[in-house]
């Protein structure tokens, strides 16, 4: 299969050589304006920036800074990770973040300092002591994720320069490794924290010495092992390393600080090819905007719109950036609860709650202490300080965790738009969209109040995902119960699940059905019976796992029964509540604690040659140009001259015949070459079990049919939108009895 796609790319190339190649750039509209921003020191002025284009591209492609990865391109990955710094005219503070550049629209950058990994430090100049502790520390193999850790922890200590352990860890949360393992990389990072002994994993920390004092330890009574059957730890030494050097950092343009006083009022336009990028600065001129094109996105963190883009190929003639408009980032407390701007992305919802929490009683705290556990386990770091508290909400995914804690805590909507404001309660019918229940399509989320909670009100969120963080869930819930005043009987309960389907779902008529109930064993066995009954998850429901995710609904339900009863308990010891010591462990709450780990290996014989590296904890060959991003992978190459793009069509029928591939709309699209099928393969087309391109059928959704070649690879993607396909379903194969059987009778 790899030798026929070799011949056909070079029979491509053979027949296209003498093709003309036009430039790629469109000409820009007068109406845009200039985008200024910095790239590791170096100011960028863009004069026909495009509101379609992504950061990550355009550092790859424009300005051949490949230390950044394109790994998964949906920021689930870290690959992609740089630093931005902004600046806030108002409160006149310099803010860094790492951001997942695979997400960050381009245009979102007008004013803005980006740092790259060739920008921390590189072989050339100086190496930064990040890259020199990872590299040395063996904290890179295949060295393509190396650079996104680099990133997120350099990210880390400009904001911190000292940082605990946990912090470190929650740095990484982002970040996927899959072949290094995290152990020497956290080691590597350690050495950063005071809470780590720089001599630790040397020998020469007291931690590391077995035994007590004056105990012998068990190697001393052993007999004497023979050269090279010594054990060492610890694969790198600390103490050699060179401590952090802030003049190595870049500063924050001074420019760009000029430059955000005097915009700080100018509305920003953007007009690309196919979409216009607009950015106000007060809230009338948004809800103007909003009633203007009510269909137009509001776009802050760009991770919800920016997968639609990518995944489903959605195109935005109209886009609203409002992030520049003040009212969106309020925060304030009211007497009964807080109120927060809904462009506050989620890290600065976590640092305003954990400055609230310690300042009010605990009973007020229970809200925010469940919105607290749910957000150390939100995807990454990356994604939390891109993603807006109003996006979250307003996009309503099924997996996002943090909803059903608003909607059980009783959350409420402030909403403007040009005929007023008003306000709707985050509930169970708002996250399932009912029209009655929703917003209209010229109003705004200008922000969000969430209420103290009271004595007699307990709050509570699970969830159940493939690990513990930077997953979705496969289940998720917030419960939350108010008792009458000094009893327990229900006053108001409320129950929501996500992940059951496309939206979050409420149990109502299970809750009405327990109120004024006691809350003991008899309300649990009918409140496990009743949510069974009222949430019905389809036999072929998408994610499947159906009787594990049924299980779920009602675990979460038993684990909250206990929490609010052991809760119950310590408020009135005095009242006879019954919680059997069988269950309690089921009460025990998940702690993350820093990885920790120790590496021994045998202790090279004396008499080896020193040029013999058996055995040896030698440095990855590769490592330092790993951790700068100055290793080229083949996707790092830059094109060749006359270079084409192929974007592959694929079938959307999961077994059919192939009748006709009409591809006349394609080959018109604009820097559209050519349209390759099985037909224009020189030779065979694959092997007996494998084609690289379907011919007469399709056996499953995503067979590959035919390729669109074009001067880009953008210009190709879109043009296979263009290729009409027809066909002929055949026989649907469900289980392999009937597979045997079609066989049997083909």
């Amino acid at each position: 299969l790899k030798q026929t796609w070799t011949c056909l790319v070079f029979e491509i190339f053979g027949q296209l050589s003498s093709c003309a190649f036009s430039c790629s750039r469109m000409a820009c509209r007068p109406a845009s304006d200039e985008l200024i921003f910095f790239v590791n020191g170096r100011k960028i002025i863009e004069r026909c920036a495009d509101p379609e284009e992504l950061l990550l591209n355009y550092l790859r492609k424009r300005l051949r800074l490949t230390g950044t990865k394109y790994g998964c391109g949906i920021g689930g990955c870290g690959a992609c990770t740089v630093m931005v710094s902004t600046y806030n005219p108002d409160s006149k503070k310099i803010r860094h973040f790492p951001a997942n550049s695979c997400l960050l629209p381009l245009c979102s950058l007008y004013g803005a300092a980006v740092t790259t990994v060739e920008g921390v430090g590189n072989t050339k100049t100086k190496l930064h002591p990040i890259q020199k502790r990872l590299a040395k520390c063996h904290g890179s193999q295949c060295g393509f994720c190396t650079p996104g850790m680099v990133m997120s922890m350099y990210s880390l200590l400009r904001n911190y320069p000292e940082p605990t352990m946990e912090q470190i860890s929650a740095a990484l949360d982002g970040n996927l490794c899959r072949c290094t393992g995290y152990r020497p990389i956290i080691d590597s990072f350690s050495a950063f924290s005071p809470e780590r002994c720089p001599l630790a994993g040397s020998g020469k920390c007291c931690l590391d010495q077995e035994g007590e004092k004056g105990k012998e330890r068990e190697e001393d009574l052993a007999p004497e092992p023979k050269r090279g059957d010594g054990m060492c730890s610890g694969l790198c030494q600390p103490e050699d390393f060179q401590p952090r050097d802030p003049t190595q950092d870049y500063i924050f343009p001074p420019e760009l600080m000029r430059i955000a006083e005097e915009t700080k009022q100018r509305t920003l336009v953007f007009n690309g090819e196919r979409t216009t990028w607009i950015s106000p600065v007060a809230l009338q001129e948004l809800l103007g905007l909003k009633a203007k094109y009510p269909k137009a996105p509001l776009v802050v963190g760009n991770t919800s719109i920016g997968l639609d883009v990518k995944k489903l190929d959605v195109c935005y003639p109209i886009i609203l950036y409002p992030p520049r408009v003040p009212d969106l980032h309020i925060v304030y407390r009211v007497q009964n609860g807080i109120v927060i701007g809904a462009a506050t992305n989620l890290a600065q919802l976590r640092d305003i709650l954990l400055n609230i929490v310690p300042e009010l009683p605990v009973e007020k705290t229970k809200i925010y202490h469940t919105l607290l556990k749910q957000l150390r386990t939100l995807a990454g770091e990356q994604i939390r300080n891109l993603a807006s508290l109003g996006g979250h909400i307003v996009s309503r995914g099924s997996p996002w965790h943090l909803n059903p804690v608003l909607a059980a805590g009783k959350a409420v909507l402030n909403l403007a738009s040009t005929g007023g404001r008003r306000q709707i309660p985050l509930n169970g019918e708002f996250l399932e969209r009912l029209p009655e229940a929703d917003l209209s399509p010229k109003e705004v989320i200008v922000s969000v109040f969430i209420p103290f909670s009271k004595k007699d009100e307990f709050v509570s969120a699970f969830r159940q995902a493939e690990r513990r963080k930077n997953a979705l869930s496969v289940i998720n819930s917030a419960m939350q119960v108010r008792f009458q005043p000094g009893t327990d009987v229900i006053e108001d309960l409320t129950i929501l699940y996500g992940g059951i389907g496309c939206t979050t779902v409420s149990a109502p008529a299970t809750s009405q059905k327990l109120r004024g109930r006691k809350w003991n064993e008899q309300m649990l066995d009918e409140a496990c019976r009743l949510i069974l009954e009222e949430i019905q998850l389809s036999p072929s429901a998408v994610g499947g796992k159906v009787e594990y995710r049924r299980t779920l609904l009602v675990s979460f339900f038993f684990r909250f029964y206990l929490e609010v009863l052991q809760a119950l308990k310590c408020m009135y010891p005095s009242k006879d509540l019954d919680l059997p010591k069988k269950n309690l462990s089921a009460l025990g709450e998940f702690h993350d604690s820093p990885p920790r780990g120790v590496q021994e290996y045998q202790e090279v014989d004396p008499q080896q040659p020193p040029q013999d590296p058996v055995g040896r904890p030698i440095m990855h060959q590769s490592g330092i140009k790993h951790a700068t991003g100055e290793a080229v992978y083949s996707d790092d190459i830059g094109p060749i001259d006359g270079q084409l793009y192929m974007a592959v069509v694929t079938s959307t029928q999961a077994h059919a015949k192939i009748l006709s591939i009409d591809t006349s709309e394609a080959l018109e699209a604009p820097g559209v070459v050519a349209v390759v099928t099985a037909a224009d393969i020189p030779g065979k087309n694959g092997d007996e079990n494998e084609k690289v391109f379907a011919e007469d059928e399709v056996i499953y959704i995503g067979h590959i049919i035919c390729g669109v070649v074009a001067e880009t690879y953008e210009l190709a993607k879109e043009a296979t939108q263009k290729v009409k396909i027809k066909y002929e379903d055949l026989e649907r194969i469900l289980t392999i009895q009937v597979k045997a059987a079609v066989c049997e009778t083909t």
